[in-house]
């Protein structure tokens, strides 16, 4: 319970009677915190884990967080390195926006934010100044200059939990440096509900592998994207509570009803509060508690909660001795004098800092076009702030250029490098990407149809483009090892995979003129080695050289397994394990240049064994009986938490019915009746209040009814 402080009862009462018990506001869109359940969901994987923090709590709970003070006078420092984990969009989020994050920090840890004089007198009483600083390291594990911050392409900077090996992409030293990853999106964990806003791992019951804080791109500091994202405004105190977690510090309302943090000077909360102010004080007064003395509420405003970022203001004393007790203990070598000399984080370092080599980066928009296109390229040096560059472009017009965003045209056909060399008065560095750019000439390589592709010869893979976006073993490649019919196809080397990879095969183009009423026809054969693989096979369409592509057809894993369990790496044996697959293609049937994109994407936990590609056809009524896969019909998530998609693509205007049936035929939700015109559809099915179980989606379309399963876990 709160210590008690010297208010009148009477003025208590009045509070009561201006100030009555309030109703919770309502649950936001997204999820403020998901570490708790990421830290679950890895205890299960691990349960040596459990033990381990089991252990770290029952320390903690000896540290004295009654009658503390403000003591400790030496400030510990923190030495901090920002890892961008991003695809070269909004998500590689500028230095400045960074370094405000670190001032919001700051500033929160030492009392000094704007918004603790909104603090209600008695919880103010026990505010802390947390004598904690955080800085940007300057040295990196090796030694070398940094300004604290490092950039890293990569496709797993979406759906970034712990399952999809995010962390793995950039890490130092977990015992030197407080490790940051600022991603993309999070998902919605399981358990949490909502796009995940931040996760933190406690000082035991983790990996030392993912040992940091994971935070969304526009949850960082106060300015850029977290003033214009979709959960805006934001003011940085993600961060702030993603760290206190770090600390070893719970949710102040215990992660239970009425449950307790462990803090003594922390008021017993009843639950999380969402949008909860200044204007609501005192707030769910005596709902956990009958002792009238307790005046003043739930501490709503501590960065412990889920209130606005706006509506939070503090730590308590109690909560600063067990963030003591972690660093005393947990975490003592990473704000020692040793470590602040090894990161480049003592007072004398930053007030000398020195110019760090340049490290030469770039993005474009995009990487295949037609002959006569134009890429746009975009310079994304870090690692210093004052250098010049230099771009190269084999093939482009200019050839040369020293601008940061440079337009550069392609006019003839081929594959092509870029270069930029960054230079600083440190030294210079080159970044180079080999056969980046890649023209497709105006006509289509196969200019006359139907179309076939068998892969009995090796060399038609030079027609082909591969791209392996996370530099992994597991890509798209021929393999010999299995076909249908032969021994001969491509195949994802999924066995090797880490979660939420993503992988692209792109066909050659071909002039879908010569093809009366053109559909595509391809074979696939799978199998799975365990758990509830969520892997996803997508299929795209482009009719201008891969410049851009329409909507997926997306396949699940739960389509897709021809095989069944294998639990070494899958090789298919006999034609009986291969699947086809079928998709119209007669909204292209003007089109002279389309290309075909296999993109495979990994699940984000349990995953699928290897997946094998065969027999591409692109050809007149290939007999499909299944209007599903005329119309490209896909379901995903599957299975599903909540809410899944149904998406598919209409040729004309027409009639459609959705309905979904559960396991004995009893309709239980009517998602549409109506018409809709021709071109791609989106219906997302609310399956929420449903219970766990198999259920049917029914898909009516003038008159023929499609079918497909779907599991609600």
């Amino acid at each position: 319970m709160m210590k008690h402080f010297t208010f009148k009862l009477l003025s208590g009462a009045l509070i009561i009677l201006a100030n009555p018990i309030s109703a919770q506001k309502a649950k936001p869109a997204f999820q403020p915190c998901g570490t708790q359940e990421i830290m679950e969901s890895d205890m299960q994987k691990h349960p040596e884990l459990r033990t381990q923090y089991n252990d770290f709590m029952k320390q903690l709970s000896h540290v004295k967080t009654s009658n503390v003070s403000s003591s400790r006078a030496e400030k510990r420092i923190i030495p901090v390195v920002f890892h961008v984990i991003h695809q070269c969009g909004p998500e590689n989020i500028s230095k400045a926006q960074i370094l405000d994050q670190l001032r919001t920090l700051n500033d929160d840890f030492a009392k000094l934010n704007e918004t603790i004089n909104q603090t209600p007198e008695c919880h103010a009483a026990v505010a802390a100044d947390c004598n904690i600083e955080f800085r940007l390291a300057t040295k990196d594990d090796q030694g070398n200059c940094t300004d604290g911050i490092v950039r890293v392409a990569s496709t797993k900077t979406y759906e970034a939990n712990n399952d999809n090996g995010v962390k793995s992409v950039s890490r130092w030293n977990s015992d030197k440096y407080l490790n940051v990853w600022v991603v993309n999106s999070i998902g919605s964990v399981q358990g949490t509900g909502g796009e995940v806003l931040g996760y933190a791992q406690f000082p035991a019951g983790g990996l030392l592998s993912t040992d940091g804080i994971v935070l969304r791109y526009d949850c960082v500091g106060s300015i850029g994207a977290a003033q214009t994202g979709p959960f805006a405004p934001r003011f940085g105190r993600t961060m702030t509570h993603e760290i206190g977690h770090w600390l070893g510090l719970r949710h102040i309302w215990g992660d239970a009803d009425c449950g307790s943090d462990g803090v003594d000077d922390t008021p017993i909360a009843q639950e999380p509060n969402y949008g909860i102010c200044w204007s609501d004080f005192p707030y769910h007064l005596l709902t956990c508690t009958s002792d009238s003395l307790d005046e003043c509420g739930e501490m709503f405003m501590n960065y412990m909660d889920y209130s606005d970022d706006q509506c939070m203001s503090m730590f308590t004393e109690g909560q600063k001795a067990i963030m003591d007790a972690t660093l005393e203990s947990f975490r003592f070598t990473i704000s020692s004098e040793a470590n602040l000399i090894a990161t480049g984080t003592r007072d004398e370092d930053i007030a000398n800092l020195v110019v760090c080599n340049p490290v030469a980066d770039f993005c474009d928009n995009r990487r295949l076009v037609c002959a006569g296109s134009n890429v746009t390229f975009e310079d994304a040096t870090f690692n210093t702030e004052t250098y010049t560059r230099n771009w190269s472009f084999e093939g482009g017009t200019p050839a040369t250029s020293t601008a940061v965003s440079p337009t550069v045209s392609y006019d003839v056909a081929g594959t092509y490098d870029v270069s930029l060399t960054s230079t600083s008065s440190a030294g210079d560095n080159t970044k180079t990407k080999t056969e980046h750019v890649i023209v497709s000439p105006d006509a289509a390589v196969y200019g006359q149809g139907p179309f076939e592709e068998n892969f009995e010869n090796a060399n038609t893979m030079n027609d082909f483009v591969i791209f392996n976006n996370d530099g992994s073993n597991a890509k798209w490649e021929y393999t010999t090892q299995g076909g249908f019919g032969s021994t001969r196809s491509v195949r994802i080397r999924n066995f090797l995979n880490t979660a939420t990879e993503s992988d692209d095969l792109i066909t050659p183009s071909y002039n879908l003129t010569t093809v009366n009423s053109p559909s595509l026809l391809f074979r696939v054969a799978c199998a799975e080695r365990g758990g509830e693989p969520t892997d996803q096979l997508k299929v795209y369409f482009s009719s201008n050289c891969g410049q851009t592509w329409g909507s997926p057809r997306i396949i699940n894993f739960a389509d897709f397994n021809t095989a069944g369990l294998y639990t070494s790496e899958f090789v298919p044996t006999n034609d009986s394990q291969w699947k086809t697959f079928a998709f119209s293609m007669s909204s292209l049937a003007t089109q002279e240049n389309v290309r075909i994109r296999f993109e495979y994407v990994a699940g984000t936990g349990d995953r699928a064994n290897n997946l094998y590609l065969d027999d591409i056809n692109i050809g007149t009524a290939l007999g499909v009986n299944d209007l599903g896969y005329d119309l490209g019909l896909s379901v995903f998530p599957n299975p599903t938490n909540d809410q899944t998609n149904l998406v598919f693509e209409s040729p004309k205007p027409s009639t459609i019915a959705i309905s979904v049936f559960d396991i004995l035929g009893q309709q239980v939700t009517s998602v549409f009746n109506g018409n809709v015109g021709s071109g791609a559809q989106n219906f997302s099915i609310n399956m929420s209040d449903l219970s766990a179980g198999l259920y049917t989606i029914r898909l009516d379309v003038d008159g023929t009814s499609i079918y497909r399963k779907v599991i609600k876990k």
